[in-house]
């Protein structure tokens, strides 16, 4: 389940020329709870910065001088490394009189698109369902590695029982789960062993007393 704190914990980035504009993007989402919220100027420092500390969500403003929110969208969506960030583009061209930033965006691979001005209500919303997506994104993303780690056909040594890795080296069957899976291992006996090798020992033992 995806709670209101883990979403208002994630990354957003907004990029726009106008200052005023930024903060007041800023004031309405840290109101709404959001607490990592990074401005930028331009799309140039945006993408100066992106590489080293990838955003949950891109809020551009359209129109913006050197590399412009289409810009900036394309060249995003072009680069497999980054490809997956939701992005918002902001414009204030009106739907009524253009479409055409409306249809750009979408083709450019934005998930959404708001029209200045909006209401504080319009913006949290959107960015609040947006965060939501890629939260679920990057669950699904997580557990299919899991997933697929867990799928694969293990060779195992007949003798000691150790596995083959993916790195084709040999290792113990519960050091290759701890380092593929969440699962914590507490060692125990069972029955066969217990009569075995530890009965005997103990028998030993009391004999040599």
């Amino acid at each position: 389940m995806i709670t209101e704190s883990t979403l208002h914990n994630m990354q957003i980035f907004v990029a726009d020329d106008d200052e005023i504009n930024l903060k007041l993007i800023k004031t309405v989402l840290s109101q709404a709870g959001y607490k990592n919220i990074r401005l930028f100027q331009s799309g140039k420092a945006m993408l100066a910065d992106i590489r080293h500390n990838c955003p949950d969500l891109l809020l551009l403003d359209i129109m913006m001088p050197g590399f412009s929110g289409y810009e900036v969208l394309e060249w995003i969506k072009r680069d497999p490394t980054l490809e997956h960030i939701p992005v918002i583009m902001i414009t204030a061209a009106s739907l009524d009189e253009n479409l055409e930033p409306f249809k750009r965006s979408f083709e450019l691979g934005a998930m959404d698109y708001i029209s200045k001005p909006f209401s504080n209500m319009e913006l949290t919303l959107r960015v609040r369902s947006a965060l939501r997506l890629e939260h679920s994104r990057q669950a699904l993303e997580a557990a299919s590695i899991k997933i697929s780690s867990l799928e694969k056909l293990l060779p195992i040594c007949s003798y000691c029982k150790k596995v083959r890795s993916d790195k084709n080296y040999w290792q113990e069957v519960e050091v290759y789960i701890s380092e593929h899976t969440d699962t914590m291992f507490s060692h125990s006996i069972c029955p066969d062993c217990y009569q075995t090798h530890v009965k005997p020992q103990i028998e030993s033992l009391k004999r040599n007393k």
